[in-house]
């Protein structure tokens, strides 16, 4: 049976698991949440559709998701509850017979290109990812890894290593908007919003040459995302920050863009922010900025801005050295 008729089946098969419901809430159950901040927020555990401007329960979530080739999970990745979350979507979706593909933004294809597609042992192939590809909190990525190997699901790397970025990222020192509209379609107003946002997340010590280089780089790993999810069996289920699956500027952009695909839904993980009820509030001005907002409760107190500052002002200085 091919995907297209699985997946017809699916849908109908969820469709009707949500008329069943007496009723619709947008809390559908209670988690046993690991992030320890804001978990009686009224948002926390609901899940935002920005385009029908509604909530939609669990079920009605899961069935969305059955309707695309690419599903795009974006999280904020030190947040131990958006890995539960995503695992739950690969369990939901191999327990209706869907089986994804899943691309991982934190392995890199140099590093894995020799590694098999199916796993036996969730501790093999966490203890091999923590070698291959450091820097990332793998344990608390292991419900992730843990699904993928409990229900044979393949997995690709989605990324390029560090080093071969910042060669890729330094090849083109004339960089500006013409640059970026001929090469990943970005418009004069996409191109505008990632340099904002990366000034914004350096706190305002980023000066022009960073910016420059952390838009090429955005741009060529968004690329390099893109093109590891094409060639895989669909549907393909892509973990990666949050940042990475942005309607306006990221790999949905590129996706639509440069590579003519529209079956795709981006989903967001946000934990919630004290006194913001609103979900309109957490699009940052743009509607569609996420097609999904599935609010968790927070894993930290911390304004970014004040804990790296130290280290904010050093590079600061050697930017300007």
């Amino acid at each position: 049976m091919n995907f297209l008729r699985v997946r017809k089946a699916t849908n109908i098969l969820i469709f009707w698991l949500v008329l069943s419901q007496n009723s619709v809430t947008a809390q559908e159950s209670i988690k046993e949440w690991q992030a320890p901040y804001l978990q009686e927020h009224t948002l926390v555990g609901k899940v935002w559709d920005t385009h029908k401007d509604d909530w939609l329960s669990e079920n009605q979530f899961y069935y969305e998701l059955t309707n695309y080739d690419y599903i795009l999970l974006g999280e904020v990745h030190n947040h131990p509850d958006h890995h539960i979350l995503q695992a739950e979507v690969l369990d939901a979706l191999a327990n209706l017979g869907i089986n994804p593909s899943v691309v991982m933004e934190m392995l890199t294809i140099e590093s894995w290109k020799d590694q098999p597609l199916t796993w036996e042992k969730t501790d093999e192939l966490q203890e091999l990812a923590s070698m291959l590809n450091d820097g990332w909190p793998w344990e608390l990525y292991k419900p992730v890894l843990s699904s993928i190997v409990r229900h044979g699901l393949n997995l690709y790397a989605g990324n390029i290593s560090g080093e071969e970025l910042q060669n890729r990222a330094y090849e083109n020192s004339l960089f500006d908007y013409s640059y970026a509209e001929k090469n990943y379609s970005y418009t004069k107003e996409n191109f505008e919003t990632l340099k904002k946002d990366i000034i914004d997340s350096h706190c305002g010590y980023a000066n022009e040459g960073l910016v420059k280089f952390m838009s090429r780089a955005q741009m060529q790993r968004d690329h390099i995302m893109v093109s590891a999810l094409l060639d895989k069996k669909q549907p393909v289920v892509f973990i990666a920050g949050k940042g990475h699956v942005r309607n306006d500027y990221a790999v949905p952009m590129q996706l639509r863009r440069n590579f003519k695909q529209t079956s795709y839904l981006s989903v967001a993980y946000i934990p919630v922010r004290e006194g913001i009820e609103d979900p309109q509030e957490y699009l940052q001005d743009s509607h569609d900025l996420y097609d999904i907002l599935y609010f968790t409760p927070s894993h930290t107190t911390e304004d970014p801005c004040v804990k790296f500052q130290k280290q904010l002002q050093n590079m600061r200085q050697r930017q300007d050295q």
